[in-house]
């Protein structure tokens, strides 16, 4: 295979993962009122366990405004608050609410009980998968850095 033909079935195949994922994540956060964006941000809050506005921003890579924006609209619907730093009270930091924690807990394992009735061998095709992606984001990487030089 050349790279002609690499890129071709790179790009077809970033467009056909991209419909899966929002045809398999979709109808499970809409159940709760969220956009996938909204649902990130949960996600990111749930593993981290707290963020300032800018570095939330930059772990998903969405400028600052925005992610204000969308924390605001998640703070109305009880999923998380904005606390002020003891030590620095100008410093103001976003964490989930325990509605918060239970919903990003509900999608959680409704996405694990999705993928593991598709997939035989979990341990073994999970790592195959993500080996694969490491493989592909390194290359590009690789390349995305040569060219900012």
């Amino acid at each position: 295979m050349n790279v002609t033909e690499f890129k071709k079935i790179m790009w077809n195949y970033s467009r056909k993962i991209e419909e899966n994922m929002n045809a398999v994540i979709s109808p499970v956060i809409e159940e709760y009122g969220l956009t996938k964006l909204q649902a990130r941000i949960l996600v990111e809050l749930q593993q981290n366990d707290s963020h300032t506005i800018g570095s939330l921003a930059e772990s998903i890579c969405i400028a600052s405004a925005n992610i204000s924006a969308m924390c605001k609209k998640l703070e109305a619907q009880g999923l998380l608050e904005r606390v002020r730093k003891r030590e620095d009270e100008r410093v103001v930091m976003v964490v989930l609410t325990e509605q918060g924690k239970e919903t990003v807990n509900r999608i959680d394992q409704s996405f694990n009980d999705r993928f593991t009735q598709y997939i035989d061998n979990e341990a073994q095709s999970f790592e195959d998968i993500l080996l694969g992606l490491k493989r592909l984001n390194d290359i590009l990487q690789r390349i995305s850095n040569i060219e900012k030089k």
